[in-house]
């Protein structure tokens, strides 16, 4: 969702999706990176750790979410969300400290809905609140949940599972939802000359011909309308020639930048992703050509954050 950026994963198209669709869930225990102690930053941003602003919770109702309430955190929880908070990039982390206001967890979300980035209390900033029960659930379940949406059954076997490695869906959701926040601060997605965005998005929904023409263009997270399951091996074969790292990629702009990001990072840390149709179709989306090109323009801005609009946020 997007006042600016609001995403409520799950209600409108796929997490709950306000102008931008958010969502994830798990343990960091895979994550190498996970163990180091936590730097100033980060003992700053979980200062910012608390309830849900009344704007939040606002924003959960007006969606239809009337049993959303403030999750209080275990001390084990905490210790996760710590950790999360550790393995971003510095240039989220820079951001965060400058334009995050609140970061909440609340219980109530139905289903597959992830939570939101919202407009803060102060102008330009933001609120990311998240469902907590994400902070225990597996990367692959999270994955597989969302996954299935874009697929109707036909009351055969085959189905589609997302198998997820490396991190947490606690570390990629806070990953994504945090991408969110520094392109709505540098206004990444804004520019039409952006190597993330040029040759693939002519508007912030809308895709250039080449890419407009092809299945890709009808993705439940970009229509409402989820294919049938036998169109599926078709669907993922043309999203392996594609620039895009996932289908929820395809919703917009800012999803496909924040997507992009997040697979960026849990590749970086030694994860996978692999796309099973049944017991013999996969794809390795980390390994598609055109992301892999992609991926290099993520490097040269977590290198480079002047070049694309964060000289604020430069080391």
């Amino acid at each position: 969702m997007n006042l600016s950026i609001i995403s409520i994963r799950g209600v409108a198209m796929a997490w709950l999706v306000g102008a931008i669709l958010l969502h994830p869930p798990l343990l960091l225990a895979a994550n190498p990176i996970q163990n180091n102690a936590p730097d100033k930053e980060v003992e700053l941003l979980m200062e910012r750790v608390g309830p849900p602003s009344p704007l939040a919770i606002k924003t959960f109702e007006q969606a239809g979410m009337l049993e959303v309430k403030p999750h209080t955190l275990t001390s084990d929880e905490r210790l996760k969300v710590e950790r999360a908070l550790v393995a971003l990039p510095a240039l989220h982390q820079r951001v965060l400290l400058d334009k995050l206001d609140h970061l909440a967890f609340v219980d109530g979300i139905p289903g597959e809905g992830t939570g939101l980035t919202s407009p803060g209390e102060h102008a330009g900033h933001y609120d990311i609140t998240l469902r907590a029960s994400l902070i225990n659930e597996s990367l692959s379940t999270f994955l597989t949940t969302k996954e299935r949406r874009d697929f109707s059954s036909s009351g055969g076997e085959t189905t589609v599972t997302m198998d997820g490695q490396g991190v947490d869906a606690l570390h990629y959701v806070l990953l994504h939802e945090s991408t969110h926040v520094v392109d709505r601060t540098c206004h990444i997605t804004d520019d039409k000359n952006s190597l993330f965005t040029a040759g693939i998005w002519i508007e912030a929904h809308k895709l250039v011909p080449s890419l407009a023409s092809t299945v890709l263009n009808e993705t439940y997270f970009r229509t409402g309308k989820p294919f049938g399951i036998e169109k599926a091996a078709t669907v993922y074969d043309a999203l392996s020639k594609s620039p895009f790292v996932s289908l929820y990629s395809t919703a917009s702009s800012a999803e496909d930048f924040a997507e992009l990001v997040a697979w960026h990072e849990v590749r970086r840390d030694g994860g996978a992703l692999t796309i099973e149709l049944g017991a013999d179709a996969q794809w390795r989306p980390l390994a598609f050509a055109g992301v892999d090109k992609r991926f290099k323009y993520v490097d040269d801005l977590l290198a480079h954050p002047r070049r694309y609009g964060c000289a604020n946020y430069a080391s």
